[in-house]
């Protein structure tokens, strides 16, 4: 039962951290640190969410150890974003990119790393210290049936959840590492930049499905579909380009990626 657990505390992990959690929201952790409401008020979500996944009420002390463990892991991550010069502010108080940006990848994916690690130990000692002997932790019974009769359909739901925002957070960060440009001018910035934006998270979504259901000849009719569509950017030979083309095979990649590991792993 252990692992229903640790999977329950990653799905409310993976709400709060980047469905519940906007973009200003993370620059005001960046800008007040400990003095704002923002950090509090993350950190106070990610408990609770974190309690309604264990679905006991013994487990209140593990969902306060998660929100204490998350506020200081992004408490700390703020502050070496700062120190490293991965981002800065201007003179109006706003959020720039500093000198370093492009090692703000390392800085999430070590940060999604501790989240997981505290995640994991913790459910153990809290296993441990309750569950273990007697086995007297439950899944609640809708869900323990809906695991057990439709283990692809849970499998697809997470999968569309990490392809969604999660993946699109992390081809920003992989094409910034790269030096690849990716700020959207003043003209487009409500445009092709946002639009954009939610293509990935169509095109991702749609390929996750096709992988799933075997389909993987409409994967290229997909993708051959926006190089048509996007072969006067693509032919201009400029950053531009180069930036739809890497994102859109990232964006294959990671789905395609997720498509065989929900195939592939058991629940």
């Amino acid at each position: 039962m252990i692992h229903y657990l640790i999977f329950n505390l990653i799905i409310a992990h993976i709400l709060g951290d980047f469905y519940l959690q906007t973009k200003k929201s993370c620059e005001n952790k960046f800008l007040y640190s400990a003095k704002g409401k923002s950090l509090w008020l993350h950190s106070l979500i990610m408990g609770v969410l974190s309690w309604i996944a264990i679905w006991d009420f013994r487990g209140w002390w593990l969902a306060l150890g998660i929100m204490a463990a998350h506020y200081l892991t992004d408490w700390l991550k703020s502050y070496l974003q700062l120190k490293m010069g991965i981002l800065t502010t201007n003179a109006q108080k706003e959020v720039i990119p500093g000198e370093y940006k492009r090692n703000d990848l390392w800085i999430f994916l070590a940060d999604q790393i501790v989240h997981i690690v505290i995640i994991v130990v913790g459910a153990y000692i809290w296993f441990s210290a309750y569950c273990h002997w007697n086995n007297d932790w439950r899944l609640p019974e809708c869900l323990k049936e809906f695991i057990i009769n439709h283990p692809l359909r849970l499998k697809t739901m997470v999968g569309l959840l990490l392809a969604l925002k999660p993946a699109n957070i992390l081809i920003l960060l992989i094409l910034e590492t790269c030096k690849v440009n990716i700020n959207p001018t003043k003209n487009d910035e409500h445009g092709n930049f946002h639009s954009g934006e939610l293509i990935g998270w169509l095109e991702r979504g749609l390929i996750l499905l096709f992988v799933i259901l075997s389909q993987y000849e409409a994967i290229g009719f997909l993708v051959a579909a926006k190089s048509i569509l996007r072969f006067n950017e693509a032919s201009k030979g400029d950053e531009k380009s180069e930036y739809v083309l890497t994102g859109t095979l990232l964006s294959l990649a990671i789905a395609l990626c997720l498509g065989i590991l929900i195939l592939k792993v058991q629940l």
